[in-house]
Order: structure tokens, then sequence, then C-alpha cells
């Protein structure tokens, strides 16, 4: 089972250690989302204690919605420097990978971020 999940995350699987590649790739991807997402909860904290008006602290459904996307962009290109400073990346993971993992990031990171403003006193500025 975990074997066939490591295998949908790597193109080049001919070396004997690849699934310690994929499972490097995979922990990589999932790690990397989790901390743009505590960023991001972070930078919207700090707003919120910062706002000199209580009309700053309250955001709206479209703001909180656009700070999730913007921060999709950043766990892109930090998965892209990963990818390309790791010889074994770029000679496994391939391409095909990157985009698989870039996804499956952007997916965990939403999901993270949905869930801690469910929980959170920021629920009303989700829905």
């Amino acid at each position: 089972m975990l074997q066939d999940i490591l295998r949908f995350f790597i193109d080049n699987i001919e070396p004997d250690d690849w699934e310690t590649t994929a499972l490097n790739w995979l922990l990589t991807a999932v790690v990397v989302a989790v901390l743009c997402a505590g960023l991001t909860f972070a930078y919207k904290a700090l707003r919120k204690t910062t706002a000199s008006h209580i009309e700053q602290k309250v955001w709206s459904r479209g703001q909180t919605w656009l700070s999730f996307f913007i921060g999709l962009f950043p766990i892109f290109f930090i998965l892209l420097i990963v990818w390309y400073v790791t010889r074994d990346f770029i000679n496994y993971i391939q391409v095909g990978g990157l985009v698989k993992g870039t996804f499956l990031a952007w997916v965990l990171y939403l999901l993270v971020m949905i869930f801690g403003h469910l929980i959170s006193p920021w629920r009303r500025e989700l829905i």
C-alpha cells in the first residue's frame, strides 16, 4: 500500500533506493505545506493584533480566501528550489513528481487553513 502511494510521486523507479527518495519528497511536501500554513496564520494574527481600528481587525471572506491563495505561491517556489538543488529529486522524482508533490502540498495547505479557521475565532471570516 505505502509502496503504491510512493510510486505515484516518483517517475524513475530504476534505482534500488527509490522508496527512500519518494518518501523524502512526500515528507518535504507535507512539511512545506504545514510550515506555510503556520506562517500564513501568524501573518494574519500579526495583522489583526497590530490593527489600529476595529474595521481592520475584521477580515472579509474575500480577504481571508485571498490570503489562502497567496500562500500557494511560496509553497510552489520552495518546493521548486528544494527539488532543483537535490540531485536525487531531479533524477528520480523528475518533473511529474514535482507537479504531483506540489498539488499534494497545495491541497494539504488548504485543508490545514480551512480546518484552522474552523477551530479558531476566525471561523466567521471563512463562511
